[in-house]
């Protein structure tokens, strides 16, 4: 069995990770030699229980006492390996082609390769996803196109903004060069509305960059709200109505990346993505676009299996069948707070007429106090 001591620091090829396929069939020749590499991957820190953090003395068994906590745990206790039955050499088989390939591996293709049914192939696939979802990523900065398109296939009648059955995903990308693309972010928005613009700029672009978009009604008040909430940002907006540019020419960036993204979901997924998983599927295309310089293919295989290692919250069947009910609920929360805004700034709005046409008439306007009857102290 072949024998792992993988320390702390840069990963090196040949070392931390395979270089090429050929030496990973030689690595992993065995269920016993995935999980050894799989224990020294999780375990580099220095073997401790994944529960309380107690340094606990390295065993040889498959599972490990600790005293503090006083229960068992295991290689996948605490994350998102735990609870499966899939081996992991099978794991380790599916992240290295999820990664090799640019256009990635669909379920049916991970029941292909290793011989599991569709239900199995595409839960591993999700948990793999989830893996790839790093919340802790630096924002965007600098020179920042962004745009919004809508994915979900060809529907008659909704043109332009309309939604109709369609998602709509927010599209942020970072310009190094009039050819060259830096980072990127995507998110599935409720709406095009100036509140939920706001809320993906606020988590994915770094305060004081400079926006490069159209002049689409939404983004005036989505500044105005990151204003507000303190977050200033520099708009540079182009009236395409007026450019002599297509709009693809005039921000080639964002229109490049949904492109990208429509292929990949109509190509490798054949459009059967749905809009509950669709954000999952978002997370996936952006850690494989970001990473497309990356100098070895086995860099990112290392990358994606440190995440699959690191304690986190799992990713069950029940989960995922109710991320349908949580987005509805969302968008329903959502959509309650943009008429509730909408509302707010139309009475503003009356407000601030009456008070125009009572400084022309020269009288004062007093403020509107409802009396509740019965409320009264001084009533009889």
């Amino acid at each position: 069995m072949r024998s792992w001591e993988i320390a702390d620091g840069a990963p090196i090829a040949g070392r931390h990770y395979p270089r090429d396929l050929a030496e990973f069939n030689r690595w992993f020749m065995s269920e016993a030699n995935a999980v050894r590499y799989l224990t020294d991957v999780r375990f580099r820190n220095g073997f401790s229980c994944p529960r309380c953090g107690v340094v606990t003395a390295r065993s040889t068994a498959t599972r490990w006492w600790c005293r503090e906590c006083r229960r068992w745990f295991t290689l996948t206790t605490g994350t998102l390996l735990e609870r499966t039955k899939v081996p992991m050499a099978t794991w380790l088989v599916v992240a290295w082609y999820l990664v090799q390939t640019k256009i990635g591996v669909s379920a049916l293709s991970v029941q292909r390769i290793t011989g599991v049914n569709y239900a199995k192939a595409w839960l591993l696939l999700q948990k793999m996803r989830a893996a790839m979802t790093q919340d802790e990523r630096t924002k965007l900065s600098g020179d920042v196109e962004f745009d919004e398109t809508y994915v979900g296939g060809i529907e008659l009648g909704a043109g332009g903004r309309s939604r109709g059955k369609k998602s709509p995903v927010a599209v942020a990308c970072e310009v190094v060069s009039p050819k060259a693309t830096g980072r990127i972010r995507l998110a599935r928005l409720p709406d095009a509305s100036a509140l939920a613009i706001a809320d993906f700029l606020e988590q994915n672009v770094e305060p004081g960059s400079v926006l490069l978009c159209d002049n689409w009604a939404s983004y005036g008040p989505a500044l105005s709200e990151l204003r507000a909430r303190g977050l200033p940002y520099t708009a540079k907006t182009t009236t395409l109505q007026k450019a002599e540019m297509r709009a693809h020419l005039v921000h080639p960036h964002v229109h490049r990346v949904a492109s990208l993204l429509k292929r990949w979901l109509l190509g490798t997924h054949q459009g059967a993505v749905r809009s509950q998983h669709l954000d999952a599927y978002l997370d996936e295309f952006v850690f494989r676009f970001n990473r497309r310089h990356s100098r070895n293919r086995g860099l990112i295989f290392w990358r994606l299996i440190c995440s699959l290692t690191e304690s986190r919250a799992s990713v069950t069947n029940q989960q995922l069948r109710q991320r349908r009910r949580e987005q509805v609920i969302v968008d329903d929360t959502h959509a309650t707070m943009v008429k509730e805004r909408r509302n707010a700034n139309k009475a503003e709005k009356r407000r601030e007429v009456r008070r125009a046409e009572a400084q022309e008439q020269g009288r004062s306007v007093r403020p509107y106090h409802r009396t509740i009857l019965g409320n009264d102290d001084n009533s009889t």
